[in-house]
């Protein structure tokens, strides 16, 4: 994995759908989950590291905190996944203006879906099981479980 490169990909899972993210940062991390949460929507099985979206339409500015970075991870899922589901707007790009242990903010923009690309993957939620955030020698890792 290059420098500046992060990734995701679909494993296998039990009775739901889980993803790995692997990223050179925590930031970049949190930005890989987010695109792999699209791509799973979109029926994608893996992901580049700048996955082709349409343009942001709409803005929002995301304050969240939480006990620790895992919590944080899923509560940043959770978040883009009810937008997704409330207003049929995918994450289309996001910076990450703050990553600490307790406190993410970070400016996010959303589109409709693709042109003749839907949903095709419907996620009832981001979940805790199996949950792991870990630094793995040069890479962030993680495993996130969605109930399906």
């Amino acid at each position: 994995m290059g420098e500046a490169a992060w990734r995701w990909r679909t494993i296998e899972h039990t009775g739901d759908l889980a993803i790995e993210v692997e990223a050179p940062s925590l930031g970049q991390l949190f930005l890989a989950g987010a695109h792999g949460l699209v791509g799973v929507l979109l029926g994608e099985e893996a992901g580049p590291e700048k996955p082709e979206r349409p343009k942001a339409t709409v803005w929002r500015e995301l304050a969240l905190e939480g006990p620790d970075r895992e919590v944080l991870l899923v509560d940043w899922l959770r978040e883009l996944l009810y937008i997704q589901m409330s207003e049929d707007l995918l994450l289309a790009e996001a910076e990450i203006g703050e990553l600490a242990e307790t406190r993410l903010v970070a400016r996010a923009g959303f589109a409709p879906p693709p042109p003749g690309k839907g949903v095709e993957r419907e996620l009832k939620a981001v979940t805790y099981h199996d949950l792991e955030v870990s630094w793995r020698g040069n890479s962030w890792y993680a495993r996130i479980v969605f109930d399906i």
